[in-house]
């Protein structure tokens, strides 16, 4: 029996990642393989090539597909669905939005398809070994086991940076049976971590039902919330039910966002209920160009953390994806070489060198010079916990001190806080 081959593009890293949202798609039957190393096949003892690409992997899928036969590639993921015209020339088939039903799916006339969820099935685990998931987060050691679930795929609201409602517009949620299937079968791994992957789980009618399905897993949890959702009767529940942090976005601290009005209230919600935050924050490197710029913008934000207290944050810099809002405003500053930093981490809207390397050491600087002050030790929690958030930023350091612009490292970066200045242990 020939094979259906699953591949994630770009090659999925194994330090940071968890499942690969392909197991998924995949479908039943010994003859299926999930590959992690994207290598060549030989196109005679293949039936299918299913491709997830997102959009730091399309040159790399472009590569490989030109090595391939066209008629056996389908594929699928965030950038064929919003651009499916330009993966035609690479694949019998571009599948757009979500799918569970592989054979119903690609079985539809056309070069661009709609795919199919019919919600029947959980993904395929069998093909993957969760051992090799590493998130970056507090308290979790090296080895502890950590996996994650979705209960729910799409997201209802727009907002202007993100891309997620362009993969699902509408909110669709998996059956209750289905998700203790899941549960039931992930049990066996004794995971401690567990992360539901929805991109806004209190949003469901029944988040507090599917929650406690999840619960019997026995692992600490963390989701992806919103504060306008958060009160005391949610975030009792949560404590109740396994949650030990909640990932709230901060975005752009220059901008005021409807769902963060009561973000103060929220975190202090959390705090006294011993869950910890997670905040995720934006950079826009067209508003921190200068030096005077950048002092502003990351004084502003260390001062919001001192506010919130929160126990990790995430900065992630400004990515326009094709088909939303921000897009025209932005699309002149984008090359095709620059889709292979759309990882969150570079700065590639600003085009003169130096300042990107200014600009990526200063996200990385504030956040450890956070984790590093004494306000942190003192009233957050300890950071020299060797769990893989303190690892992550001895990793970073030893990346940023061999920099090929020691001019960056050089410069002394000082930030006063609420008339306080947060001082590197």
């Amino acid at each position: 029996m020939k094979k259906i081959i699953g591949m994630t593009f770009p090659r999925q890293d194994t330090s940071l990642g968890l499942e690969p949202s392909l197991l998924t798609v995949l479908p039943a039957g010994d003859n299926v393989i999930y590959s992690m190393e994207n290598i060549d096949f030989d196109d005679d003892e293949v039936e299918n090539y299913a491709c997830s690409v997102y959009i730091t992997g399309m040159n790399e899928f472009k590569e490989w597909a030109s090595r391939h036969d066209r008629e056996k590639i389908i594929v699928g993921g965030y950038e064929p669905t919003i651009n499916p015209e330009e993966f035609v020339p690479f694949a019998k088939k571009v599948m757009v939005g979500p799918c569970d039903d592989w054979y119903a799916s690609i079985n539809q006339e056309g070069d661009i398809i709609k795919g199919i969820t019919t919600n029947k099935k959980i993904p395929r685990y069998d093909l993957y070994d969760i051992k090799n998931n590493q998130q970056i987060i507090p308290d979790k050691q090296k080895d502890d086991i950590c996996t994650s679930i979705n209960t729910s795929q799409g997201c209802p609201f727009k907002c202007d940076f993100c891309c997620s409602p362009l993969m699902c517009d509408k909110l669709m949620s998996k059956p209750l049976d289905l998700i203790k299937e899941e549960v039931a079968y992930l049990k066996q791994f004794n995971p401690k971590f567990v992360f539901i992957r929805d991109e806004n789980f209190p949003l469901q009618r029944d988040w507090k039902e599917r929650l406690q399905a999840i619960s019997e897993m026995g692992a600490k949890i963390y989701l992806f919330a919103s504060a306008n959702l958060l009160n005391e009767d949610t975030v009792k529940f949560m404590k109740e039910n396994n949650v030990y942090m909640v990932c709230l976005g901060l975005e752009d601290i220059t901008v005021d966002y409807a769902k963060n009005k009561t973000l103060d209230e929220a975190c202090n919600l959390l705090h006294d209920n011993d869950i910890m935050v997670y905040l995720s924050f934006i950079v826009n490197p067209l508003k921190v160009r200068t030096q005077e710029e950048s002092d502003d913008f990351y004084s502003r934000l260390l001062d919001r953390f001192v506010e919130l207290k929160p126990e990790m944050v995430c900065g992630n810099f400004l990515m326009p994806f094709r088909g939303t809002k921000i897009w025209d405003d932005y699309k002149e500053l984008v090359t095709e070489e620059d889709y292979n930093f759309y990882n969150s981490k570079s700065a590639f809207l600003e085009k003169d060198k130096e300042n990107r390397l200014r600009m990526e050491y200063e996200m990385f600087y504030y956040q450890w010079l956070y984790y590093t002050s004494s306000f942190y030790q003192e009233h957050v929690r300890p950071f020299n916990t060797e769990d893989t958030l303190n690892l992550r930023f001895l990793e970073l350091e030893e990346q940023f001190k061999s920099t090929e612009n020691p001019k960056v490292l050089r410069k002394e970066l000082k930030a006063n806080v609420r008339n306080k200045e947060i001082s590197s242990n």
